[in-house]
């Protein structure tokens, strides 16, 4: 992914975009500017204020279809109307989820004020979230995407570290030495069983913190087939694996975590190393991609984010005996 330049048409200037946004989706008189409020793998956030309230306004920075952008904020709305604090998706005056403005490709939300993001949050409010959002299971209808199920192949790891190396990039020597690690967890990876629609990325990124003291879910484009079960492997490693001051011990997060979870309706049982897939998967195709976009840069400050990316998993890995440690306190839960 690109940031987007100041001149470029994924971020058109947030004074004269503003009524064109305002127009095209209803929103109101705007009392000023759509200002950058937050910026994201798949697109930059603006805050939209008007006569009618303040709003999100997302500028797409990769494709995505209106069909799939409609199921997902659909999925967002019915999640909402189950007690989930979320953004409610906006639609265009024509009824669409995705509309073009100035140059780019955009989607609305209502605004909710959040805290930056923690792992570190309450594991009993979090098992409940994630409860709430798996019971009652929406079925999926579509096979879940690859992205959460299969691994990197080694021949393309090794590709991407010659590639590196040749290219000079400074994570180059991390990533090869890491790729044995990678390829090892790959050989855990199972086939998902009974998936759901689910939000699928449900890192701290999206799981924040709000000033009334209750946690919100943001950013419900990746929405879609999942296992359950994943995506509770997803908040244990995230939010479970550390202590913290309420928490001193990782054990005492995990058992919190899913009796919450169970307690809220929560279906899904961590049972073996395999059951961490959609974790393990995900974190791989994070650092392939994160090596491709390194590749692909064509300013300092898009290497930089795409070295920053890399980094955030190699420095805190993810292995075996950290599944381990968490199957056993999962199992004492």
């Amino acid at each position: 992914m690109q940031d987007p330049s100041p001149d470029s048409p994924d971020s058109p200037d947030g004074e004269a975009w503003a009524p064109e946004v305002a127009r095209r989706f209803d929103l109101g008189r705007p009392a000023g500017p759509a200002v950058v409020a937050a910026r994201g793998q798949q697109g930059v956030v603006r805050s939209l204020v008007t006569d009618r309230g303040r709003f999100a306004v997302k500028v797409l920075l990769e494709p995505l279809d209106e069909a799939d952008a409609a199921a997902d904020a659909a999925f967002c709305a019915r999640m909402a109307d189950r007690g989930v604090l979320a953004p409610r998706p906006v639609r265009t005056t024509d009824g669409a989820v995705i509309g073009a403005v100035g140059g780019a490709r955009v989607r609305v939300a209502t605004w909710v004020d959040l805290d930056g993001p923690r792992t570190d949050l309450d594991p009993v409010v979090l098992g409940t979230l994630f409860g709430t959002l798996h019971r009652d299971p929406v079925p999926a209808t579509a096979p879940v995407d690859p992205w959460y199920t299969e691994p990197v192949p080694a021949q393309e790891w090794d590709d991407l570290a010659t590639a590196l190396a040749q290219a000079g990039c400074p994570f180059a020597g991390a990533l090869a030495a890491d790729v044995p690690r990678l390829v090892a967890l790959g050989a855990l990876f199972r086939t998902p069983v009974d998936p759901q629609v689910c939000h699928s990325d449900l890192w701290a990124d999206n799981v924040r913190g709000t000033p009334s003291g209750r946690l919100a879910v943001v950013d419900w484009d990746n929405s879609g087939p999942a296992e359950a079960l994943g995506e509770v492997c997803v908040g244990l490693v995230e939010y479970c694996r550390r202590g913290d001051a309420r928490h001193p011990d990782a054990d005492d997060r995990v058992r919190a975590f899913l009796r919450a979870y169970r307690a809220a309706g929560g279906p899904a049982v961590p049972r073996e190393r395999a059951d961490f897939t959609m974790v393990l998967a995900q974190f791989g195709h994070f650092a392939h991609l994160a090596g491709r976009r390194w590749l692909a840069a064509t300013t300092d400050a898009q290497r930089q984010a795409a070295s920053d990316w890399f980094h955030e998993e190699h420095d805190d890995p993810v292995d075996v005996a950290t599944l381990d440690r968490l199957l056993i306190a999962a199992r004492s839960a």
